[in-house]
């Protein structure tokens, strides 16, 4: 049976799971981007707290 597009109901079907497809292999994507970012951000708070902040300045040694 044919509906107004044309289409037949599996066809249809078929389409609108392509579609749903992409559009859930798009989200999927943003939210691993979101991730990623989130990481990277934390990882480098994490790397702030452990290393001591570079100023320039050669610490001198101190006199004995």
């Amino acid at each position: 049976m044919h509906n107004r597009t044309g289409y037949t109901h599996a066809e249809y079907d078929r389409e609108s799971e392509y579609w749903q497809d992409i559009e859930d292999a798009q989200q999927a994507q943003i939210e691993a981007q979101k991730n990623l970012s989130k990481a990277a951000t934390d990882d480098k708070q994490i790397q702030n707290l452990k290393q001591p902040k570079i100023t320039g300045i050669v610490p001198q040694e101190e006199p004995k």
